[in-house]
């Protein structure tokens, strides 16, 4: 019997792991005006970030932030647009600790998406969206969840196109 209870415990926790466990945070600034944008032009990787995360993964990442962008009715331009968004990608070891029948740790990849948005002409921030959560730990694993993450995180922009 305490085979099958030991069996049935790890069965929960694997399948209780395999969804996707990420948060999102939002900030706006309510006085700015969406419905006025229609263009938009990427900032530059940080540095860190091109150290950090393959050239193929960063512009995958890009891929669909412009898709989510789009689909708010925003046009890409290459310079000057009306905003300007910058996307940082943060990686992290997290380790969870499970405590009760079977004490342990486990370890895994934290990752944060985080956009931040600013009008072009002023330079001020009017929106911040974040996705922070377990991936996997490869660049192919890490893309699966991708457009989930970025579209959860674009669900609260806010635009006409709602």
């Amino acid at each position: 019997m305490k085979r099958i209870y030991f069996l049935l415990v790890a069965i929960a926790l694997v399948l209780g792991g395999c969804g996707n466990a990420f948060r999102v945070y939002h900030d706006v600034d309510t006085s700015a005006d969406f419905d006025q944008y229609q263009t938009y032009t990427f900032l530059d990787w940080t540095d860190g970030n091109k150290k950090t995360i393959t050239g193929i993964e960063l512009e995958r990442i890009r891929a669909q932030f412009a898709k989510e962008l789009e689909a708010k009715g925003l046009t890409y331009v290459p310079e000057g647009g009306d905003l300007k968004v910058k996307v940082t990608v943060y990686f992290r070891n997290a380790r969870d600790r499970h405590y009760g029948y079977y004490p342990g740790s486990y370890n895994y990849i934290e990752r944060a998406l985080a956009v931040d948005i600013f009008e072009g002409a002023s330079k001020k921030h009017i929106w911040h969206s974040a996705a922070v959560g377990e991936v996997g730990r490869t660049p192919e694993v890490r893309a699966e969840d991708l457009p989930e993450q970025i579209s959860e995180m674009f669900e609260k922009y806010p635009s006409g196109t709602e």
